[in-house]
């Protein structure tokens, strides 16, 4: 389990880092800027996705809702990507802290996307993103949205894709 895990963190590290993917811009005037997200209207936007390319709807998980939550706040807090939290094995060692046991897992991370449609189109247009949205064995999602407090807007976005253990 924890080697599929590492082997589909290193997937999604590949559209994180700027390998090539287009970044978002830093500055997007005239959009509305959202504070929360709706863990159902992310689950809904994914699952169209997912439905054009034959893959399974996603159920949206609280307790994935609560770990991308809280990497979210941790990612607006340090106000970087560039972290060790996402590396192979840092959502293995989230998943575990939490007690999330799951036979598989990925992780997608986005900054700057003042929307969550805007986040999920990023996510679609970079390949090691879209791969992780794509992935036909995970069957639960969740979703955090935190912003930076430093004086100016900027938003963290973290999806996390699993095939839990014991689903609820």
């Amino acid at each position: 389990m924890r080697l599929l895990i590492l082997f589909l963190a290193a997937i999604a590290l590949a559209g994180c880092g700027g390998f090539g993917e287009k970044k978002p811009p830093s500055r997007v005037p005239d959009v509305p800027r959202e504070r929360t997200v709706s863990p159902a209207t992310a689950a809904e936007l994914i699952n169209a996705h997912r439905a054009t390319k034959g893959r399974p709807p996603l159920t949206v998980d609280p307790r994935l809702n609560a770990i991308a939550a809280n990497t979210a706040r941790e990612l607006a807090r340090r106000d970087t990507l560039a972290t060790d939290m996402h590396t192979a094995s840092g959502l293995a060692r989230r998943l575990d802290a939490a007690g999330y046991g799951a036979s598989r897992a990925a992780e997608n991370l986005g900054s700057g996307y003042p929307t969550l449609v805007m986040a999920v189109d990023g996510w679609k247009g970079s390949s090691g993103h879209n791969k992780n949205l794509l992935i036909r064995d995970v069957t639960h999602m969740g979703i955090g949205l935190a912003l930076t407090d430093k004086g100016r807007y900027h938003s963290y976005w973290v999806l996390i894709l699993a095939n839990p253990d014991n689903p609820l």
